[in-house]
């Protein structure tokens, strides 16, 4: 059994896994934070046509979705940790944030659960940027390939037979083509 430690915030005594879950959880606030800032940073960089900045921040991206990756393998392991030191095995399916804090008493759940929902928040709010970014990039490609169908239409494509026998095609009109290559 675990030793019960102070919960510093409120007083309260709380066990070991409710205090590193909740650790986990504001560590992952931090980082859907600055993943959002990116996010936001990425709309203004699309909005700009700046491909490099977009590839930047995306890689940026990439290594704090790595970190939350990490931080949900912790927090599974802690939610493991805290249904075997309070015998929860008996729920039917994985183990939840709800169910921890329904198994809690009142005055200790209430900050694990308004962690909670400001991780759902941050998620969702996340997810809707990210709709938006993919809509902003499918609408700049888009009028990009309106613009190079209009290019191609305005080309014609010559072709017959040479004195020689040998098909003899070449791009009339061109302005994409460099006709003196």
């Amino acid at each position: 059994m675990y030793k019960v430690q102070p919960y510093r915030k409120t007083g309260e005594t709380m066990l070991k896994p409710v205090i590193d879950l909740e650790k986990i959880l504001t560590k992952e606030l931090e980082l859907y934070a600055r993943l959002y800032s990116l996010e936001n940073a990425k709309s203004e960089a699309i909005i700009e046509r700046e491909g490099k900045l977009i590839e930047s921040l995306s890689i940026e991206q990439e290594s704090l979705l790595s970190d939350l990756s990490r931080l949900e393998m912790k927090r599974e392991a802690v939610i493991d940790e805290y249904a075997n030191s309070n015998d929860l095995r008996d729920f039917s399916g994985a183990l939840t944030l709800r169910d921890i804090v329904l198994s809690m008493d009142e005055d200790s759940s209430h900050h694990l659960l308004r962690l909670g929902m400001e991780l759902k928040n941050s998620v969702v709010e996340l997810s809707r940027l990210q709709k938006t970014n993919e809509q902003l990039i499918r609408d700049n490609l888009e009028f990009f390939d309106i613009l190079l169908s209009g290019l191609r239409e305005e080309n014609s494509l010559s072709a017959g037979y040479g004195n020689n026998g040998k098909e003899d095609s070449r791009v009339a009109s061109s302005m994409i083509f460099n006709q003196k290559v």
